[in-house]
């Protein structure tokens, strides 16, 4: 039988958003730091960077780390997708979980974009089912249940999903023309908070060709989708 095609999305000039580093949060993150998060090449050859649909996706994600239920390490702050650099850890270092000093963000800024590109849908079913004879053993090895949107959205291990990544970033036509710009996934902390993950292609710098961005904002701590996020994690402005 022949197999499913994977289930794509045409970005179509989408509106993305993503909390990063100042001055410019769309750039590519220093290949020493690099490689660590769930749809990142497991090889180190391409990087990727992560958006979400909303200014509040964004937030979520980023302060998911510090819910009280969690440590805040640096290892659970990979896990979600932060990337933090040696100089951030020491004059920015972790929160202790649920509390946030005030002028964390102060180094961050958030920044609007339009995207482009085709990217694989892996919440569609067609997609999984594409994927699964090449990743069932991987996944049995890895000590899954099975090939699956669960075990997509796992946190640990990424070697899964990142293997997926590699595969899909060298998905090809009959013609030998790279189909795929990325990959569109669903946020683990909600079925309804859509994220895009963006493949660095070779001519990519200083950020992706398929963005377009507008000059990024500070973040302040007033801000209503910050403070929504906070409310969903219980969270708390450090004293």
């Amino acid at each position: 039988m022949e197999l499913l095609p994977i289930r794509t999305v045409d970005a179509a000039h989408a509106a993305v958003w993503r909390i990063g580093r100042a001055p410019e949060p769309w750039m590519w993150v220093d290949k020493e730091y690099a490689f660590t998060n769930r749809w990142d090449d497991i090889d180190r050859v391409f990087r990727t960077v992560y958006a979400g649909d909303s200014r509040y996706a964004c937030f979520v994600e980023v302060l998911a780390y510090a819910r009280p239920d969690r440590v805040g390490d640096v290892d659970v702050v990979n896990a979600v997708g932060i990337v933090e650099d040696p100089d951030d850890l020491t004059e920015f270092p972790v929160p202790p979980a649920s509390e946030i000093p005030r002028d964390w963000f102060s180094r961050k800024r958030i920044g609007f974009a339009t995207l482009d590109g085709v990217y694989a849908d892996v919440r569609a079913s067609q997609t999984i089912a594409a994927l699964r004879p090449h990743f069932l053993r991987l996944a049995d090895k890895l000590g899954y249940p099975d090939f699956d949107a669960a075990a997509l959205k796992s946190a640990e291990p990424r070697e899964l999903t990142q293997r997926v990544a590699k595969h899909l970033y060298a998905h090809a036509g009959d013609d030998g023309r790279l189909l795929l710009d990325g990959v569109r996934f669903a946020s683990r902390h909600g079925d309804e908070l859509a994220m895009w993950a963006i493949f660095e292609r070779p001519g990519d710098d200083p950020i992706s060709r398929q963005l377009s961005p507008a000059a990024p904002d500070p973040i302040f701590n007033e801000d209503d989708d910050l403070l929504r996020a906070f409310q969903l994690h219980r969270l708390r402005w450090k004293d």
